[in-house]
């Protein structure tokens, strides 16, 4: 299937962009507040890198082989005989008991419970009570171990989204994405951390502390779904379980070194996540999906979650990069208030084009600019829901007032984290600003001249986020870094972090390959392709 590009349709988005200009000026107040918040970000971010001068915690390397193969390589060993479910069980169990205690990344384990199902599993392809082409089919993960966010049920284990409203509540049933993985034959491990209620992007609450990034732990390991990122990005675990509604796959993939794939809006469920809120526009924008170090598990997990989505999404289908077409751009575009694109960043999309171009795909720098979406891309975010932040450890129905916990928050004695409130701030601030019904109109024009430019042979390539893990939780005031992942769950596009090498500071660095509707298989064929030439996932530790 090839799509021929038209003149008249970047035309049209030009056009667009003209209109846009005309518009009424961002809000004073929300100008204000992103300058000061940029302010802040630059000030807390040079002062704690300046102050960090005391070497970091390495995390040790594992000193098994079975840690340097993908999940797909070891399900059709245990299906072979030549490992045991129960051997790669215990190796992961290990190590996550070395590693974990380092990070931080774990809130509760099930590893007794997975030890047993994993004998299982070794006694049942030992009895040949199911035949290898029969396991490789209906149970392609059989014996294989998996990590879970702990907003995504796992049943028994903690699901209290990190906040004090809901500690001690353990999950009593599956999410149905969860439960898609298990029966495909994979073993649950753990559940891993989360800020609180998913409201930011620093994995830390009160209930549980804050997870660390395992190339450097002074370092943020992201959010929402940064225990999951920290654990895989380690070597701890194969596969994991995330959440994205802004950026909560993707920033933490980026930040640890690791593949995160963000699917196509409503092809994967959602059933079972935490917070969750039910109108359309919080369905559309929350996706669960795969965080792996190889792509081929990412591959492998998306074709296992989409299996009964009534649409056929040509996963297995091969791309042939010749006839591929690749849009790129290297920033958002030149603004006051956004941080700007790390030049290692920028760097790597360079290095990632060439290469595509090198593989006969045709390279167009997308030929405007995404800058005047800002506000409505903010806004809409902020809009989202209604979900309470501020719970009430007495009454779970109710929040407690802004205005008390505020004060509390800043003198370190408010039982919510200052990133809830601060989104609880955001969320008020909206509600007082005046907007009308233009800022929707604009993103859904905007939409779908992004889906006529795409088409279903071509794919964006753009930064995950501006700059590489901050230290610390200086993230916190860089709520518009997130812009580079909000514009596509307002889309519901696919969209794939790829890691793409280490800083001279030891950080990761990556990029986001995004595509139109149900063309899940391009973005996976790219970041295949990238990871084939760019080498992946790195380790955090030294290797022989």
């Amino acid at each position: 299937m090839q799509f021929v590009h038209n003149d008249h349709i970047v035309a049209q988005m030009l056009r667009s962009e003209r209109v846009n200009l005309r518009s009424p000026k961002m809000n004073l107040i929300l100008f204000i507040l992103a300058t000061l918040l940029k302010f802040f970000f630059n000030m807390l971010y040079f002062i704690r890198k300046k102050l960090n001068h005391e070497k970091p915690q390495r995390i040790p390397p594992p000193n098994n082989n079975l840690f340097k193969m993908s999940a797909t390589l070891l399900a059709e060993k245990i299906r072979l005989r030549e490992i045991t479910s129960q051997e790669l069980v215990e190796a992961y169990i290990q190590r996550i008991k070395q590693v974990n205690p380092i990070l931080n990344a774990v809130i509760e384990d099930r590893f007794q419970e997975a030890l047993e199902e994993a004998k299982i599993c070794d006694k049942n392809i030992r009895n040949n009570e199911i035949t290898i082409p029969e396991l490789k089919k209906q149970k392609p993960l059989y014996g294989i171990p998996f990590t879970v966010k702990e907003s995504c049920m796992l049943k028994g284990l903690s699901y209290t989204g990190g906040s004090y409203g809901r500690k001690g509540i353990k999950a009593l049933e599956n999410g149905e994405a969860v439960e898609i993985l298990r029966n495909a034959g994979a073993i649950p491990l753990c559940v891993t951390n989360t800020p609180e209620l998913c409201t930011g992007f620093d994995s830390y609450n009160h209930l549980f502390g804050r997870t660390c990034n395992p190339y450097d732990i002074r370092y943020t390991a992201g959010g929402s779904s940064g225990g999951e990122g920290a654990l895989i990005g380690s070597g701890c675990s194969l596969i994991g379980l995330g959440s994205d509604i802004s950026g909560s796959i993707r920033i933490p993939a980026l930040f640890n070194g690791i593949f995160g794939h963000k699917p196509t809006a409503g092809i994967v469920s959602i059933k079972g996540h935490f917070p969750y809120e039910d109108n359309i526009k919080f369905k559309e924008c929350l996706l669960i999906g795969p965080m792996t170090r190889y792509v081929e598990d990412l591959h492998l997990v998306m074709k296992i979650l989409t299996a009964t989505y009534n649409r056929d999404l040509y996963l297995d289908d091969p791309v042939d990069l010749k006839k591929l077409k690749v849009f790129y751009l290297e920033d958002f575009g030149s603004s006051m208030i956004l941080v700007p694109t790390q030049k290692e960043i920028r760097t790597c999309i360079k290095e990632a084009v060439k290469h595509l171009k090198y593989c006969g795909s045709e390279i167009e720098e997308y030929p405007g600019t995404l800058i005047h979406y800002i506000e409505e891309i903010l806004i809409t975010i902020l809009t989202l829901s209604e979900i309470p932040i501020l719970l009430d450890p007495n009454d779970s129905k109710h929040e407690k007032q802004l205005l008390y916990e505020l004060p509390k928050s800043l003198l370190g004695i408010s039982q919510y984290t200052f990133g809830a409130i601060f989104l609880k701030i955001l969320i008020y601030m909206n509600k007082i600003l005046n907007y009308s019904n233009q800022q929707e109109c604009n993103i859904q024009n905007q939409r779908q001249n992004f889906i006529d430019l795409l088409s279903n042979n071509s794919v964006f390539i753009f930064p995950t986020y501006p700059i590489t893990a901050p230290i610390g939780n200086v993230i916190i005031f860089n709520p518009l870094g997130t812009i580079y992942c909000n514009i596509w769950n307002l889309f519901g596009f696919p969209a794939t972090n790829v890691p793409m090498g280490i800083t001279v500071d030891g950080l990761p660095i990556g990029l986001q390959v995004i595509a139109a509707p149900y063309q899940d298989r391009l973005c996976l064929a790219v970041a295949k392709e990238l990871e084939r030439s760019f080498g992946g996932w790195i380790p955090p530790y030294p290797t022989c």
